[in-house]
């Protein structure tokens, strides 16, 4: 018998826990889709009727397989990459929607998934100088024609310390 993890309001509604973090999951992305914020896990219990106990756990199952990256204490998301729940140097902006991303791949990823044009505020990680890439029908730009796009880091070393990367 598979994991399930129940309903708060209707044990009727119990889920396996494979469905229970797919819903998580569309849950938060439709969030930041439509609220350009990352919901909270209290709003996330709600919205799923379900508890907060459970929703803290599927949390931590999350965590577990690199879907999410928690703040400290693993009661909230930091980020649902390429989201970020904080302000950070890289903004990304599609018409009156803007979102945070977590680094530059993160920035470039959200403009790929949410498909429009706008541009990305991003601030140069060595001389802080701002820069704006354009996106324009699905291809970016550096503003002023010029620019690299560096990676500290290794992709296959992000998850080492993902908050740094």
């Amino acid at each position: 018998m598979a994991d399930t993890v129940g309903a708060r309001n209707n044990p009727d509604e119990a889920l396996d826990v494979a469905q229970f973090e797919l819903a998580v999951r569309r849950y938060v992305y439709d969030e930041i889709l439509l609220q350009e914020v990352i919901p909270t896990a209290a709003q996330i219990a709600y919205g799923l009727s379900r508890s907060l106990d459970e929703i803290i756990s599927s949390f931590s199952r999350l965590k577990e397989a690199h879907i999410l990256v928690l703040q400290d204490g693993d009661r909230e998301i930091l980020m649902a990459n390429p989201f970020s729940a904080v302000p950070t140097t890289f903004v990304v902006e599609l018409g009156t929607r803007h979102w945070w991303g977590n680094c530059i791949w993160d920035a470039l990823g959200i403009a790929a998934m949410v498909k429009g044009n706008g541009r990305i505020s991003a601030v140069c990680g060595d001389c802080h100088d701002p820069m704006t890439i354009s996106i324009d029908e699905g291809k970016a730009r550096f503003a002023d024609g010029t620019g690299i796009i560096h990676f500290a880091v290794p992709a296959n070393r992000w998850w080492v310390d993902i908050r740094y990367t």
